[in-house]
Formats: C-alpha cells, sequence, structure tokens
C-alpha cells in the first residue's frame, strides 16, 4: 500500500469518526421540513462516505480480474482492498485505480476544511504553484495571472485533474529512475 493509498484511507477514517460522529451545528444538507430532532450524525458526510465507497466497489467490480470477495467492514480498509483485487492488472487499470484514490484523498481532505491540499499541485497549464481552492465552483483556480484559458479567465482545475497529473508524473519519474 503506498503513502497516497494511506492517506486516502486515514482521510476517509477521519471523516467516518469524527465528522460523522459529530453533526455540523448549522442546518443539515439533507434537511426536510419536519419538525423532528436531526439526526444525531451529519448525514451529508454518511452520503458522501457511501458513494466514495460504492465508487471503488463499482471499479473493482469492473476492473478485477476474477472474484472480488467480500468488501472490508472497515472503510478505512477498502482502498488496500481495492490495490488486492487489482495487484495484477495491466498497468492502464492499476494507473486508473491510483488516479480515482488520489481524487478521493483530495476530495476527502477538502471535505474535512483542508482546502491547502490544492497549493501542492502545480496548475496544469502554466506549472506555478500559484493554485488555491475555489469552493462555489468545486475547483482549482490558478492565481497567475498570466494564465488564462482561451475565453480569458483564470485557469480552472478539477480535483480529477490534478489527480491524473499527479499520479502520471509520478509514474513518469518511476521510470525515469529505473
Amino acid at each position: 500500500m503506498g503513502r497516497d493509498t494511506e492517506d486516502a484511507a486515514f482521510r476517509l477514517h477521519l471523516l467516518a469518526t469524527h465528522y460523522r460522529e459529530h453533526p455540523q451545528t448549522g442546518p443539515s444538507e439533507r434537511r426536510s421540513p419536519s419538525v423532528t430532532p436531526g439526526a444525531p450524525l451529519n448525514l451529508g458526510i454518511v452520503d458522501y462516505m457511501s458513494r466514495c465507497v460504492d465508487e471503488v466497489v463499482q471499479h473493482a467490480r469492473d476492473e478485477a480480474a476474477g472474484d472480488i470477495g467480500p468488501v472490508p467492514a472497515r472503510v478505512r480498509d477498502v482502498y488496500a482492498w481495492w490495490e488486492e483485487q487489482t495487484e495484477d492488472a495491466p498497468a492502464e487499470v492499476r494507473q486508473r485505480r491510483d488516479i480515482v484514490i488520489y481524487r478521493q484523498s483530495l476530495e476527502h481532505a477538502i471535505a474535512l476544511g483542508d482546502h491547502d491540499v490544492v497549493c501542492a499541485h502545480p496548475c496544469p497549464r502554466c506549472t506555478t504553484w500559484g493554485l488555491q481552492w475555489q469552493p462555489y465552483t468545486r475547483r482549482a483556480m490558478c492565481l497567475n495571472v498570466e494564465c488564462r484559458g482561451r475565453d480569458g479567465m483564470s485557469s480552472a482545475w478539477t480535483l480529477a485533474r490534478l489527480a491524473t497529473q499527479y499520479v502520471t508524473q509520478k509514474e513518469i519519474l518511476k521510470i525515469r529512475a529505473t
């Protein structure tokens, strides 16, 4: 299990323990016009974690070369389980797996309130270290004034794009080292 997988597992574990058990004090994302008291846990985090685990399980089913076995009971073990299921898969499958794990790790960090994780990535267009998370667009925006798209607007990148760039660059460096 690599460092990126450990980070993703740890962040998912934090969401599963603290953020699920300590609901926000404001209105819930799943608020209904009910007069009954709210749930004793953050239902938005529960939904988010379910979507993440479902995505991993679906990918494992689609890409594994045989029976995938039971899904781990602890959510933090789902990434290591997925790696085990695809350890003998072709390189493209393993790369897609690593991209999804890293993207989810970034998503977990942002859900935990750590928006600085995008600052650790260079801009895919201009390669400067000027990315900043924009919560309203759910994208990382480049703060370099010279880095503009065709429309003249600042470059903005999804977490999936940053994860793809990160994993691809890591693979290139691994190949160069051998």
